[in-house]
């Protein structure tokens, strides 16, 4: 996945996901070795088809209004976008929410930074406070001096649930022994479920069959060493996962017959609370055949790459974005800009608010008097 907006992404789909509705996400990115690069992507979103099925109304959106969908996903990935040069919100004819965003960064891995992306939203930015400094993408140099771009793993991911065990051990409110559940339970329940998902899955196929999130990156380099990523070029890659590896993946958890040992053992850990040792070594053997699922057996995608000239001008770059940002761009680069719970000024239009961050005043401000 783009890993310039990789959380963005992630969050939709796991909206998707979690509905059997379509997903799309479309990105392409292109990365100098001093870090800095820009990106562009597009994400489709279509709960329509779950919608009717379920009686919902004819037209209507169920992720809520599309501007402000927009305006947050702005907002959350700020801190690490230099200048940005599209972000708009439109639905498609078929229903589908699409989302398109482009710009520049100084630090490609800034946008993937969780913990600054999380600590946007005004009801996550407390418990953002206490989580580790997390990147999905990790920029390094090897002895060789070769620059090397990863992804997050495994490893990476148990450190978040590892910080969140150590918060919810300090709280000291859980008592032990409320979760009893022993392996020949869980097989019988998986033995019920069998047949209802054999029932579903050609629904649920039909429902991702277009389901994808496809990435393209391009380096100011050669690349000596590809994982995960195909490599398309002698400085370019990309990385595809579909609707069908996704039915696969479930197929794999449904169908794997160490699945209620490990169920059971993990429920057994967390009966013993935030405090044991237990926990985090059985809930990382329980989500490592996941990831490798769906890093096609890889630990996490990873690319050794020879330096070399720039791809870009950055600066130029940059510049050019800044003097050919729209009307529209700058409004919805104002609103994203102010808290998510500002209020804009009376007295100022909402295309002459001013750039930083508003709260509530005292009184009106003063009308402009005509020239």
């Amino acid at each position: 996945m783009n890993h310039l907006t990789t959380t963005a992404a992630l969050a939709s789909a796991c909206i998707a996901l979690s509905t059997s509705g379509c997903f799309k996400n479309e990105s392409k990115s292109s990365v100098n070795a001093d870090g800095s690069g820009k990106f562009s992507t597009v994400m489709e979103l279509n709960l329509a088809p779950i919608m009717g099925m379920m009686g919902g109304a004819p037209g209507a959106n169920p992720l809520g209004d599309n501007r402000k969908i927009l305006v947050q996903m702005i907002r959350s990935m700020n801190p690490g976008v230099d200048a940005w040069t599209e972000a708009k919100v439109e639905t498609t004819k078929a229903g589908a929410t699409k989302i398109t965003l482009a710009g520049l960064t100084k630090d490609f891995t800034a946008t993937g930074d969780l913990k600054k992306a999380l600590a946007s939203a005004p009801d996550m930015a407390e418990r953002a406070a206490k989580l580790p400094d997390f990147k999905m993408v990790n920029s390094t140099k090897d002895a060789s001096g070769n620059w090397v771009i990863s992804m997050a793993g495994v490893d990476e991911i148990m450190s978040i649930f590892t910080a969140l065990k150590d918060e919810a051990a300090k709280e000291d409110s859980f008592t032990p022994g409320q979760m009893t559940v022993t392996e020949e339970e869980i097989t019988d329940k998986i033995t019920e479920f069998k047949p209802m998902y054999a029932q579903y899955k050609p629904m649920a196929a039909m429902f991702l069959k277009d389901m994808s999130i496809t990435s393209e990156l391009e380096v100011s380099g050669e690349i000596m060493e590809s994982t995960v990523f195909k490599k398309i070029g002698p400085n370019k890659v990309s990385w595809t996962f579909s609707g069908e590896q996704l039915i696969d993946m479930v197929d794999g958890i449904v169908n794997d017959p160490a699945l209620p040992k490990k169920v059971a053992k993990l429920t057994s850990a967390l009966n013993e609370g935030p405090k044991s040792d237990k926990v985090i070594p059985a809930l990382k053997e329980f989500i490592t055949p996941l990831f490798a699922d769906v890093y096609g057996g890889a630990a996490s995608p990873k690319l050794v790459i020879k330096p070399g000239a720039a791809s870009f001008d950055y600066a130029a770059e940059v510049a050019k974005a800044k003097a050919g940002q729209s009307a529209e761009l700058k409004k919805l680069l104002n609103e994203a800009s102010q808290p998510a719970d500002a209020v804009t000024l009376p007295g100022i239009a909402e295309d002459e608010a001013p750039a930083e961050p508003k709260t509530a005043p005292v009184k009106p401000a003063p009308k402009k008097k005509a020239a």
